[in-house]
């Protein structure tokens, strides 16, 4: 395990070293681009603890509110529905952009520098692949929800292009990461981490 984090680290020491300065115009989109996808973990991160509290207050509600007096919403299944997706799919961007989804990188340290920049940029290509294909569904959908003027059948009777265009959203987000982050893999640019805090740490303790 320690070796391969030692080859980890040497591999991306060097990729760092020929890495070239990106213009000041792409520097500054990039600084935009990071502060939105930043932006959006951190509500998500926000909307997940204010969805667990939503939740444990309906559940106690609904057993003793009863008896103390606490009403109840009766659309906690709709509502939790809605920011469950929103936290979900919003996150996505950040996380990609963090690199903290889940890889699984056995061959990936052994790999020589070249190849394993290749096999990063091959994996951004096919994030943004997939979730371009999953957007333009979405937005497909939100279109004919607005021109039909559907509405889910709930308490709430929501326009369905609000959920809809809500999980649009997020793909869109994950697709913009993915295309930023491949084109500055191709041309070779530094984009310094947004969240340093979840990269490996620099002298990792021996595993015993």
């Amino acid at each position: 395990m320690a070796e391969v984090i030692a080859v980890s680290q040497e591999n991306r020491g060097k990729e760092e070293s020929t890495s070239l300065e990106s213009p000041k115009r792409i520097q500054t989109l990039r600084r935009v681009l990071d502060i939105l996808f930043t932006g959006t973990g951190y509500l998500s991160r926000g909307l997940f603890l204010v969805l667990s509290f939503f939740v444990t207050y309906d559940v106690l509600a609904r057993k003793w509110g009863s008896y103390v007096g606490l009403p109840t919403t009766r659309v906690t299944d709709e509502i939790s529905g809605y920011m469950l997706a929103l936290a979900a799919t919003w996150g996505f961007a950040y996380t990609l952009r963090t690199e903290a989804h889940v890889r699984i990188d056995v061959l990936l340290p052994y790999m020589p520098r070249r190849l394993r920049a290749a096999m990063d940029f091959i994996a951004l290509v096919l994030m943004g692949f997939f979730g371009g294909i999953i957007s333009w569904k979405i937005w497909a959908l939100v279109l004919d929800s607005l021109a039909s003027g559907i509405k889910s059948s709930t308490y709430l009777l929501t326009p369905l292009w609000v959920p809809q265009g809500i999980l649009g959203v997020g793909f869109s987000l994950l697709v913009l990461a993915a295309v930023v982050m491949a084109l500055s893999r191709l041309v070779g640019w530094i984009w310094p981490a947004a969240a340093p805090a979840l990269e490996s740490p620099p002298n990792p303790p021996p595993i015993v």
